[in-house]
């Protein structure tokens, strides 16, 4: 099952990559899924994992919003370092979810993973647009 289902995922990123759909790029797509080497060793935890991938979806929207916040936003950043605690850093797929999320959006950048006083946390770099101060008409 999960041979197929990864199968199915790299066939997924062959197609919009390519951005071709007729039978034979599909074809060449199915054999790369199948050729390429599939992970070996013990199962991802289902639940962080399933969470991480959520974060990751709701990261899209969010990163619209920031980026036309970018374009019609102010001219000035307030700037900060924060802290967000890491799942399970021993774990390369909830990290690599939890950074893709992290990242996504235009104003915020993971600077590392350490340790903090509750357990591994990520360094984050965030910006946030301020809003323009209107000038005043003076006549």
């Amino acid at each position: 099952m999960v041979f197929l289902l990864s199968c199915l995922f790299r066939l997924l990123l062959w197609a919009l990559l390519t951005a071709d759909l007729s039978p034979l790029n599909l074809a060449i797509g199915l054999g790369l899924a199948m050729l390429l080497p599939h992970a070996r060793g013990p199962g991802q935890p289902l639940g962080p994992t399933m969470r991480a991938l959520w974060r990751s979806v709701l990261a899209v929207p969010l990163a619209y919003g920031e980026a036309l916040a970018l374009m019609v936003g102010g001219d000035r950043e307030q700037e900060s370092w924060i802290q967000r605690p890491a799942s399970d850093p021993h774990n390369r797929l909830l990290v690599f979810l939890e950074v893709f999320a992290i990242t996504l959006t235009p104003f915020t950048i993971v600077l590392g993973l350490s340790d903090g006083e509750r357990g591994a946390c990520y360094t984050i770099h965030q910006l946030r647009p301020r809003l323009r101060q209107q000038k005043e008409v003076q006549r």
